[in-house]
């Protein structure tokens, strides 16, 4: 597995990437006063998904790029856009961001949300990234938390997984160990918003299992389904001990980082 694919849950992958609209439209505002969509028009959003990201960006004046490699998500975006009364300026293709079909230097900005974890050969797909934009055009790394996934359960389907020998992790950047060092090796520099926008979501702790139980999230991506199984047997058997109530709701603290990636 090069690359994760959300083809087989994007009907309700919004749905469990849920984000707080005055946090998005806090960072989303960020990004269009630094950047401007009347000097930096052009813009390329790599796996843009079901347009989350991508429709708001548009909405704020920029013409929209994207690409992803799952056909289901971009069915999703498409009737996205097919429902609204006025048509926005968003362009999409299914392509994989390691070999993207377009010329060099095309774009003024890119703006990526939560893919280079989910691409094994991450290094090649943000050259590639970077070799569609515009010389010293700014690269935007948003990190938007993990929707509805609760960071306990999470954490507790790793340690389980270990235990069975795999470790479940992303398959691609890891953003603390890897981005710093790659940056540097080219060129480029990360200047950082942190903890900039914060808010509590409220999720079920029924919704909250069954979303990790039918592996929406990356981290199980690539754990076998046999012991998938087995994991979310232990999980759920220990949860159930701890709070008898499987409808009781549980709080999950999720915040917004932004990245801007310059030239030095």
């Amino acid at each position: 597995m090069d690359s994760i694919s959300f083809d087989s849950m994007a009907a309700v992958y919004d749905e469990t990437r849920a984000l707080d609209e005055k946090s998005l439209n806090g960072a989303l505002d960020l990004i269009t006063t630094r950047f401007p969509p009347s000097q930096y028009q052009k813009l390329f959003e790599p796996g843009i998904g079901t347009g989350r990201i991508g429709i708001p960006l548009a909405e704020r004046g920029y013409k929209v790029t994207g690409v992803d490699i799952s056909e289901n998500m971009l069915q999703v975006l498409q009737e996205k856009l097919a429902r609204r009364p006025k048509a926005l300026p968003v362009a999409f293709q299914k392509a994989d961001i390691t070999a993207l079909p377009f010329k060099d230097a095309v774009y003024d900005i890119s703006v990526a949300t939560h893919v280079f974890h989910l691409i094994r050969h991450w290094k090649l797909a943000m050259s590639e990234t970077l070799r569609v934009l515009k010389p010293k055009a700014p690269l935007v790394l948003m990190f938007t938390g993990a929707g509805m996934e609760a960071p306990d359960i999470r954490d507790r389907y790793r340690a389980l997984a270990a235990g069975y020998g795999y470790t479940a992790k992303p398959i691609g950047m890891n953003t603390k160990t890897d981005l710093g060092d790659y940056l540097d090796s080219i060129g480029r520099h990360a200047e950082w918003v942190r903890d900039g926008w914060q808010w509590t979501q409220h999720v079920r702790l029924d919704k909250a299992l069954a979303d990790v139980k039918s592996k929406s999230y990356s981290d199980s991506k690539h754990v076998p389904d046999d012991v998938h199984t087995k994991v979310m047997e232990k999980i759920e058997l220990e949860l159930k001990k701890q709070y008898k109530d499987p409808a009781v709701e549980i709080e999950i603290p999720i915040h917004i980082d932004i990245a801007f990636i310059l030239a030095d």
